[in-house]
């Protein structure tokens, strides 16, 4: 039985333009959401205290705090949400098959002609594009083995590299 890995699209709320209205959506929002808080104070205090002024000065400040901690708190939630966007973009590109040659391993850049020599690039250059990741090479035993059969095997607890001691 071959388990096959399922992906499961991320539906967040777009914020890079590529939906209509969709950054003026964003920011009718968070306007919204600051004049609901900024006055919140005051209709509480209308409510249940209707003696005080409803642009009594307690009511702006504590308003306008209130509002400015809404809309900082609000930005950076959206902030975050068009980061975690693009981190779920960069998943999907590195989850999607990718065409490598068999022999040298360098993979096929996206809409090139396979034909073409300069349209194959490493696999460490094409992942070092698209990711945080650092390559460092080595070799696994099994290719030692093969492509140096005059060095023997190392034990699993001996040093490695140029501190071994022949």
């Amino acid at each position: 039985m071959e388990s096959r890995k399922q992906r499961v699209p991320l539906k967040l709320p777009r914020s890079n333009g590529q939906k209509r209205g969709g950054r003026s959506a964003q920011i009718v929002f968070l306007v919204t959401v600051a004049l609901v808080m900024t006055n919140l104070s005051a209709l509480v205090d209308r409510v249940l205290h209707p003696d005080i002024p409803y642009f009594d000065t307690e009511h702006l400040v504590v308003g306008g705090i209130t509002g400015l901690v809404s809309v900082l708190s609000f930005g950076l939630v959206l902030l975050y949400l068009r980061h975690l966007q693009g981190a779920v973009r960069t998943i999907n590109t590195l989850e999607e098959l990718l065409p490598i040659c068999a022999c040298c391993k360098k993979v096929l850049r996206a809409h090139e002609d396979p034909a073409l020599l300069g349209s194959w690039q490493p696999i460490e250059s094409f992942l070092t594009e698209r990711t945080a990741s650092r390559f460092s090479h080595g070799i696994c035993p099994e290719c030692m083995a093969k492509l140096y059969p005059e060095y023997p095997p190392q034990d699993a607890g001996a040093p490695r590299g140029p501190h071994r001691v022949a």
